[in-house]
């Protein structure tokens, strides 16, 4: 049985901040319970909500964020990019859909970017409309689009995202990728809000999910303050920069929540990790 988030008192938090799905207990999972929350979203269908933040001119230039509108007209690469040519998003985490820690993460994603050297390219992060996972990656600029999904599936990527003048769709790398179709979602560009992550944006501070007094109140603050992290490290955050907010160690490795599923409880650390 999939646990239900807990939800704290009415009015006690923002009302438009994130909250993150709980995992289950390593005890629940141990006694034959699941793994991890199954995903709000299907992952086929999660390709075709998918909000991208990009960088234009690298990180020194100011965001926006492409977010899907169906039914709309669609906005083009040439509107953001001057050039009439499709674009292609791949993302550079979670490779070859396996568990991933933030440190696994990290590392994959700057060993993409350091292969794109020589490309067209700036930096993205894609996310669910409830950012409850994020994939860093990058929009590449690239003519020959069989090249482009050669490099994302030497990377471990089974879906790279097209986005051109008819909007945003799935291209599987690989045979057997089920990506729901080929018909393109409409997509407009709008400016990115660039304050607190865990509100979506808003200038406003978060506030701490759970706390120290039962362990499933200590349990909860830690998987907040690992999303908040995760967070600020794909958005970063113009209210605080990062700073204040709890710091709650885990005695146990986290996985990243993806498109297949939230966080997941890991195997324990060792002493030199904690």
């Amino acid at each position: 049985m999939t646990p239900l988030p807990i939800h704290p008192g009415e009015g006690a938090f923002p009302v438009d901040q994130i909250y993150p799905n709980q995992p289950p207990s390593r005890f629940q999972s141990a006694q034959g319970g699941v793994l991890r929350c199954s995903p709000r979203t299907p992952t086929v269908e999660s390709y075709r909500r998918t909000v991208v933040r990009i960088w234009p001119d690298r990180v020194e230039s100011t965001p926006v964020d492409l977010v899907p509108a169906p039914g709309e007209p669609t906005s083009t690469p040439e509107d953001l990019f001057g050039v009439a040519e499709p674009v292609y998003i791949v993302s550079g985490t979670h490779s070859f859909d396996r568990l991933t820690t933030r440190d696994d993460d990290a590392a994959s994603l700057l060993i993409l970017r350091e292969r794109l050297e020589g490309w067209r390219w700036c930096p993205s992060v894609s996310t669910s409309p409830a950012r409850q996972w994020v994939e860093g990656g990058a929009v590449v600029r690239e003519d020959r689009e069989e090249s482009v999904l050669y490099f994302a599936a030497y990377h471990g990527q089974s879906v790279v995202l097209r986005w051109d003048e008819h909007g945003m769709v799935p291209l599987p790398t690989r045979h057997g990728v089920n990506v729901g179709g080929s018909d393109p979602v409409a997509v407009r560009i709008v400016p990115a809000l660039t304050g607190c992550p865990m509100r979506c944006g808003a200038d406003g501070v978060c506030k701490v999910y759970g706390g120290p007094w039962t362990s499933s109140a200590i349990s909860a603050a830690m998987i907040w303050q690992q999303h908040r992290a995760m967070l600020l490290d794909a958005f970063g955050c113009d209210v605080c920069d990062g700073e204040g907010g709890p710091h709650v160690g885990s005695a146990v490795d986290l996985f990243t929540p993806s498109r297949s599923g939230g966080w997941q409880f890991g195997p324990p650390r060792t002493s030199i990790a904690r």
